[in-house]
Order: structure tokens, then C-alpha cells, then sequence
């Protein structure tokens, strides 16, 4: 196996992460038949099978799961040895990888990362935008911001800020279709719902001194927060959204805010999560300076 490269081992964990070639080769931004090749390399070159190709997907064989052990520990260790060199020199060298939800990537992280770019610009960055709860050691992600979910005890997490959420709808729905003075006037328009996180479907209110949850799947639903935003920009109905998005939409004059005096917006958390073994690497010190700024630049309405 002497042959094999550092990107080879990469490769695998992400083709094994997605259990797709065709996913891996979207995330690397090469073609499917570039990805097959690649792996059928790898397997001539351990002369065993490491995966099973059907048409459903990609499944590794017992010696596929021994070859992805193997090639995280070497990932690690690699990482482990750029940062502990990097950290001896000032400069802040190396890529980082970071999943983010769509929705946060859209309005919060990629309209400020030529910033971090022009301040490291001997640091890469690999930015993975997905909304689902990832595997950082095995999908070999750096940072993961998540909002709402609990960290957990084994990694390292700290808080980026917090949000609520509120209803909004744009300037073109509300002069076509009239402003709401209660929540029963909800019944007479077009409402968003999200159809993955059911949650964000229980609208709160306080009425009369009481809250009130009422669960409202939507008229028109989609499968992700950033998309929800995008049909409420688009004059599609009453959403109820992330209110550090919504509050700057808001400013920018593309929403309206919707029954201000009765919503119950909550509070989540956001976290910045890091593997435990990474967290003193200095291109992960200076990426999570840079989240820090980031969420920084939202005004947080106390909740």
C-alpha cells in the first residue's frame, strides 16, 4: 500500500461518510466515474474489496471498515502534526473544515469569510453547508455550529450567541393579503412549515396572559430553514424564522415582523462544537475567533 496519498485515505472516509460516490464526488466537485476509479485504485492497491456498489448505494465490506479505521487514525494523527507545527510559527497555516446549516452559512458565515481569508491567507477552508447532525470524526469535520442541540460531553463546545424565533412575512405578502392583528387571523393566510424539523411548526403565543402552542404544519412546506426563508423573500406567506436571520432581513427591509406583541420566540443556544484533541490548534483558534465575530455582528434581542 505504499502507493496510497493522504488525499487517497480522505477520500475513502468521505466516500464511506456519504455512502454514496456520487455524494463524494458532488463534495469534491469532480465527476462520479473520477470517484470509482479512485477507489478502484485503492482496492487494486490493497488487493481486497473495500465497499459494495449497488444501485441503492455504497455499503463498506469488514475490510473496508478496517481500512476506514486505519485511515481516520492517520487523518488525525496528520492534522495533529500540521497544527502542532503550525503552532509554532505565527503564521496560521492549514484547511479547516466546518459544517454549517444552510440557513446560518447563507446570511451569517459566507458573507464575511473573504474576512477570515484575507486575515489567514495561508489557511484553507472547506466548507460544508448541510442541515443534518454530522459525524465530525468519522465525516473529519474541524468545526460544527449547531443551534438548539446540546453539545455533547465528549467534545468541546462554546457559545456563539443565541436566537429565538419569530414570525415574519415580506412587504409584497402583507400589502397583498393584509396585516394580522391576532393570531386567529394566522387562518385566513398562506403559512410556511417545515417538514423536516416538525418543532419549528409549534408556534408559540401568548394570549391573554397564557401561552398558547399551536402546531401549524403549513400550507406550503419545504425541507429546510434557509429554503423557508426563501418563500417568505419571495412574497409565499407568514414564516416563523431563526430571529437573528429575520431581525436583519427585517432592517434590510426585505421582511416584515408579524404579530410582534404575541409571539413567544424562545431562546437556543448556538454552539461552536471541536473534537476535543483539536481545540488548541491554532487555525481552530483563529476560526472560532472569527465564528465569535460573525454571530457577534447580529444584535441579539434579549429573549
Amino acid at each position: 500500500m505504499k502507493n496510497l496519498s493522504l488525499d487517497d485515505f480522505a477520500l475513502f472516509t468521505q466516500i464511506a461518510a456519504q455512502q454514496s460516490l456520487s455524494a463524494a464526488a458532488r463534495q469534491r466537485n469532480v465527476a462520479p466515474s473520477w470517484v470509482s476509479r479512485a477507489l478502484g485504485r485503492i482496492e487494486a492497491e490493497c488487493n481486497v474489496r473495500l465497499a459494495h456498489r449497488t444501485t441503492h448505494g455504497l455499503s463498506l465490506t469488514p475490510e473496508g471498515n478496517i481500512f476506514l479505521e486505519h485511515a481516520q487514525r492517520i487523518l488525525q494523527e496528520h492534522g495533529q502534526l500540521e497544527d502542532s507545527l503550525s503552532h509554532r510559527g505565527r503564521t496560521v497555516t492549514g484547511c479547516v473544515v466546518i459544517s454549517v446549516s444552510q440557513l446560518m452559512a447563507t446570511h451569517v458565515v459566507i458573507p464575511r469569510l473573504a474576512a477570515l481569508r484575507k486575515q489567514h491567507p495561508k489557511l484553507s477552508v472547506d466548507l460544508h453547508v448541510d442541515d443534518r447532525l454530522v459525524s465530525m470524526a468519522r465525516e473529519g469535520i474541524d468545526i460544527a455550529v449547531r443551534a438548539g442541540a446540546v453539545p455533547p460531553q465528549s467534545l468541546v463546545a462554546r457559545p456563539l450567541g443565541h436566537h429565538g424565533r419569530a414570525l415574519y412575512a415580506s412587504p409584497g405578502y402583507l400589502q397583498q393579503h393584509g396585516a394580522l392583528r391576532t393570531p386567529d387571523d394566522l387562518a385566513q393566510h398562506t403559512l410556511i412549515g417545515n417538514s423536516t424539523t416538525l418543532t419549528h411548526n409549534e408556534w408559540g403565543f401568548n394570549i391573554n396572559g397564557q401561552t398558547v402552542i399551536r402546531t401549524l404544519p403549513g400550507h406550503l412546506r419545504v425541507n429546510s430553514s434557509a429554503a423557508v426563508v426563501a418563500l417568505a423573500l419571495a412574497d409565499a406567506g407568514i414564516a416563523r424564522i431563526n430571529d437573528v436571520v429575520g431581525d436583519s432581513l427585517v432592517a434590510q427591509g426585505h421582511l416584515k415582523p408579524v404579530l410582534q406583541r404575541y409571539v413567544q420566540a424562545g431562546q437556543y443556544a448556538v454552539y461552536a462544537m471541536i473534537l476535543a484533541e483539536r481545540h488548541r490548534a491554532a487555525k481552530i483558534r483563529a476560526t472560532m475567533d472569527f465564528l465569535q465575530i460573525c454571530f457577534a455582528a447580529f444584535p441579539q434581542r434579549p429573549h
